[in-house]
Formats: structure tokens, C-alpha cells, sequence
């Protein structure tokens, strides 16, 4: 039962966040979020090179990520709070080298500082570096 109690918090707090205002609130199917996979667009507004993929790979009953980031796999804890904020935990991944490496760095280094996140629709997942979403998002994903 608690975990139902825990589940339903997450999923409140996600259509918050999402949402923004009633106003511009769309219909946000927030079960489908759960097992959603996303790819990074762009890096602080600037499109990302297509040969470096990045993703993200949401699990909302579990409070992980995960992903592919443009060498290595990589893994975390996530914690989303219900006014918006959201925690990413130290990152897990794997120790290959490739020549992308500079793009990896950067992209995992934004994801653990994450502090908010905002969904335009279902298709658009950014990611802000400030605790109140605003400004320019630190990485913009677009659903796989």
C-alpha cells in the first residue's frame, strides 16, 4: 500500500511540473511516462552532433534513469519532488573510450545537475539547471 501511496505522489508531482499553469496544461498521460525513452536534442539550446546519441530512459515505479550517453551506458537514482525539483544521483556507467567522449562528459554533468524538468506535450522532455525551470533548459529530449 505504501508503495501505491509512493507511486501516486510521483505521478502528482510529475503532471505539476509538466503542466506549468491549467491554462497551458495539455492531456498528459502520465502512465505512459513510466518506461518512456527519450533522445537528447540539444545542449544548453544548441543541437546536438546526430553522430553522439544520447538517451534517456525513464522508470517512474523504480525512481531511476537510465540510458545511452554518446559512448557509454550509464545508470541513476531519480527523485522528483512535488514543487518541481528533481534529483538525479551519482551516475553508474560503463568505461569505454570513443572519440565523442567530450559530448558524454558534458551531457552526464548536466544531468546530475538537474534541478527541474518541463514537458511541452508529450514529446518534448528539457531539463533545467535551475531549481524554478527557468531560463534556457540545459538539455532538450524529443520521445523515441
Amino acid at each position: 500500500m505504501k508503495r501505491f501511496y509512493f507511486v501516486a505522489l510521483l505521478l502528482t508531482a510529475l503532471l505539476c511540473v509538466s503542466c506549468g499553469t491549467r491554462k497551458n496544461c495539455g492531456t498528459v498521460n502520465l502512465a505512459a511516462l513510466d518506461g518512456s525513452s527519450w533522445t537528447l536534442t540539444h545542449m544548453d539550446g544548441i543541437k546536438i552532433n546526430e553522430k553522439a546519441v544520447q538517451t534517456v530512459n525513464i522508470n517512474i515505479s523504480k525512481g531511476r534513469i537510465s540510458g545511452s550517453a554518446a559512448c557509454n551506458s550509464y545508470g541513476a537514482e531519480c527523485r522528483i519532488y512535488s514543487d518541481g525539483r528533481i534529483k538525479i544521483g551519482d551516475m553508474m556507467s560503463t568505461l569505454m573510450a570513443c572519440d565523442r567522449m567530450m559530448y558524454e562528459q558534458i551531457f552526464l554533468a548536466s544531468l546530475e545537475e538537474a534541478k527541474a524538468f518541463r514537458m511541452d506535450g508529450n514529446n518534448k522532455l528539457m531539463l533545467y539547471s535551475t531549481h524554478d525551470a527557468s531560463g534556457q533548459p540545459s538539455l532538450t529530449f524529443k520521445r523515441q
